[in-house]
C-alpha cells in the first residue's frame, strides 16, 4: 500500500507538470455546462425527460460523461503506451516494484481526476446554474461503476496499441461513435428508437443514461448497469491477456 501511495503521488506530480491534459479534462465538462446551461429551456420541466429539467439531467450527465471518456479513452492509454515505448514498465519489472503497481497508481490518479471534474461540475451547477443538488448516494455508485466499466476500455486500447500515436488514433475511432450513441451530438431523447437501443448497449451510452437517471433521482436501468459491468469484465480480461510491458 505504501508503494502504491508513493507511486500515485509521483504520477500525480508528473501529470500536473503536463498542464494541458488534466486541465482540459477537468475544465471542458464545466465549460459545456456553462455554455449550454444558460439556455432558458434547460430550466423548465421537459416531458421527454420525464418531467425533469435539462439542467438537472441532460447537462450534468453530459459533462460527467465527457470527463470520464476523456480520461478513459485518451489520457490513460496514451500515458501507458508512452511508458511502454520508453521502456519504463520493463524497467519496473526488474525491481521490487511491479508494473501492476504503476497501473494501480494510474487508475487511482485518473479516477481522482474524474472525481474532481464531477465535484467541480456539481459545485458550478448548484451555485451558478440553479441545478438541483442530486442524491449523491445514487450518483457516486454510478460514477464508480462508470470508472470500473470504462477504464478497462482505455487499458485495452493501451494493450492493443503499439505506441502513443496509435493509441490516440484508436481513441478517436472509439470516441466519435461512442459520443454519438451517448447523445453528445444529438440528445438521446431525439434519436430514432433503433439508435437509442444501440446506445443502450454501448459502454459510454449506458454510462450516460445511468448517470443521467441517478442525477435526476431515479434508479438507473438494470440494462445500463449490466452493460458497464460486462464491459469491465470483458475489456479488463482482454487487456490483461494482451498487455505487454515492452
Amino acid at each position: 500500500m505504501r508503494t502504491l501511495a508513493r507511486l500515485t503521488i509521483v504520477e500525480t506530480r508528473l501529470m500536473l507538470r503536463e498542464v494541458t491534459p488534466p486541465l482540459f479534462t477537468v475544465l471542458l465538462p464545466v465549460a459545456l455546462l456553462l455554455v449550454f446551461g444558460w439556455s432558458p429551456g434547460t430550466r423548465v420541466p421537459d416531458a421527454a425527460l420525464g418531467g425533469h429539467r435539462g439542467i438537472d439531467t441532460v447537462l450534468p450527465s453530459m459533462s460527467v460523461m465527457v470527463s470520464l471518456a476523456m480520461v478513459a479513452f485518451f489520457m490513460l492509454p496514451v500515458v501507458l503506451t508512452t511508458y511502454r515505448e520508453k521502456g519504463i514498465l520493463r524497467r519496473f519489472a526488474t525491481t521490487p516494484v511491479r508494473p501492476s503497481a504503476m497501473l494501480g497508481a494510474q487508475l487511482l490518479m485518473n479516477g481522482a481526476v474524474v472525481l474532481v471534474s464531477t465535484v467541480l461540475t456539481l459545485a458550478v451547477g448548484v451555485t451558478l446554474m440553479d441545478m438541483r443538488l442530486p442524491d449523491l448516494s445514487l450518483v457516486l455508485p454510478v460514477l464508480l461503476l462508470g470508472v470500473l466499466g470504462l477504464f478497462p476500455v482505455g487499458l485495452l486500447v493501451a494493450a492493443a496499441a503499439g505506441g502513443p500515436k496509435t493509441a490516440t488514433g484508436w481513441a478517436f475511432v472509439l470516441w466519435f461513435p461512442s459520443a454519438f450513441f451517448a447523445g453528445l451530438y444529438v440528445p438521446v431523447e431525439q434519436l430514432p428508437p433503433v439508435l437509442r437501443r444501440i446506445g443502450d448497449w454501448t459502454p459510454l451510452g449506458a454510462f450516460r443514461q445511468a448517470v443521467q437517471a441517478a442525477w435526476a433521482g431515479d434508479t438507473p436501468r438494470p440494462l445500463h448497469l449490466a452493460v458497464l459491468a460486462a464491459t469491465c469484465l470483458i475489456a479488463g480480461g482482454l487487456s490483461v491477456r494482451l498487455y505487454r510491458a515492452g
